[in-house]
């Protein structure tokens, strides 16, 4: 549902171009018919402009709901998903060197070997200490049940972040929850309830654009469901 949302966001001004060509063409034939019914003489020709003003009439009609339609489907979608058109959420190759940015301002230890064990583990997970990270679960936990999500959201500039889960194998990513607001090792704002999801290997990520719609590297872990 997710992904058609965004496609529909992405490609608004496509869609609302595209009705408009079709509206357009349809009210031609809506006026043409009509102009042809005026001028039938005989009962042959009423009836072919009839159908004629029928069918472009139910085109128009069908094209203007569907104009709606998509209409009230963007604005409920930035309500449901905010911040959807800002982030579009591919998997990311964590282990591509990217530049420095704003957002990743690292804490590091004084130490060389601290730092490079920081810069290490930033390359691989994507989380920075004590501005991006997952406080519980942690990389590796056992989980079951329902499982409220804590963690630390405290970039500068933060515009949006949501956090999310996916099946290991599986390359879609599932939406738990999402917020705009920063967080200090504290509850996300949703719970994860895996009481019906297949036991096995998930992986759980923060997704984080700062207010310029800047992406982030994602700060992904990796935890095991157990069975109930």
């Amino acid at each position: 549902m997710e992904e058609l949302i965004r496609f529909v966001i992405n490609y608004e001004v496509g869609i609302y171009v595209v009705l408009g060509i079709v509206f357009l063409v349809n009210l031609r034939r809506l006026f043409s018919a009509w102009i042809s019914l005026r001028k039938a003489n005989f009962g042959m020709e009423r009836e072919v402009a009839q159908k004629g003003i029928r069918s472009a009439f139910t085109f128009i009609f069908l094209v203007s709901l569907f104009g709606l339609s998509n209409f009230i489907l963007v604005s409920i979608a930035s309500i449901r998903y905010p911040g959807i058109a800002q982030i579009a959420t591919p998997t990311i190759d964590v282990l591509t060197t990217q530049e420095p940015n704003s957002g990743e301002m690292l804490t590091q230890e004084n130490t060389p070997e601290g730092l490079q064990q920081t810069q290490t583990a930033i390359a691989k997970t994507g989380c920075i200490p004590e501005q991006l990270e997952w406080i519980d679960p942690q990389a590796g936990d056992e989980i079951s049940g329902s499982i409220e999500l804590i963690g630390t959201v405290n970039l500068p500039n933060l515009g949006f972040y949501k956090y999310e889960y996916r099946y290991q194998g599986d390359e879609l990513w599932t939406p738990i929850s999402a917020g705009n607001k920063p967080i200090i090792e504290d509850a996300l704002g949703g719970t994860w309830n895996t009481e019906q999801l297949l036991p096995g290997n998930y992986f759980l990520r923060l997704v984080v654009s700062d207010n310029a719609n800047n992406l982030l590297r994602p700060c992904e872990i990796d935890v095991k469901v157990l069975p109930q």
